[in-house]
């Protein structure tokens, strides 16, 4: 064996013993939370809250809604165009009601890490889908958010499937927007 290939055995083996301690030695470094919060999740099987609101004789109903990422406050792209097609049947509502406001609801486990300037990362996320439903026409004044701790949300990985619930409301009754 030349000088060279000593050293590059060297490197190798350096990086797998290095690889093997950081497992092994730093477990909580790779994800210090998500064990927390899995357990305050449960119910994997049960179906996420769908994007589906109810307003005397208008009702809409979705399967799909947004999903985050745990301790994420932005919801996770691209959405489908079932969720499109939500979202514009919604805006049409609203532009033939303007008295009516769109209460959203951001859902978040106890042990998730709130990274966002928000009060809760529930909130953080209400905002979140509040911006993309600015972007597609709706105005601010007829979206109110709120956030709400919530056990038993839908996990499937590490993705939060549907943390976000909304409601019709009237102006005067819907929660004040932070």
């Amino acid at each position: 064996m030349t000088t060279k290939t000593t050293y590059l055995l060297g490197i190798l083996a350096v990086i797998g013993i290095g690889t093997l301690l950081y497992i092994n030695l730093c477990s909580s470094c790779i994800a210090p939370s998500t064990d927390a919060v899995i357990k305050q999740i449960k119910n994997p099987q049960t179906k996420s809250n769908s994007f589906s609101m109810v307003d005397g004789d208008f009702k809409h109903t979705i399967e799909d809604n947004f999903n985050f990422k745990l301790s994420s406050p932005s919801f996770l792209m691209p959405i489908s165009d079932e969720l499109k097609a939500g979202i514009v049947t919604i805006k049409e509502y609203l532009e033939a009601n303007p008295i009516k406001v769109l209460a959203l609801t951001g859902l978040y486990a106890e042990g998730e890490e709130n990274n966002t300037p928000y009060n809760t990362l529930g909130l953080a996320r209400a905002h979140s889908v509040k911006n993309q439903l600015m972007l597609s026409g709706i105005p601010s004044k007829q979206i109110a958010t709120a956030g709400k701790l919530m056990d038993g949300l839908t996990l499937e990985g590490t993705t939060l499937l549907g943390p976000i619930t909304y409601a019709i409301t009237e102006e005067k009754t819907a929660p004040e927007s932070n």
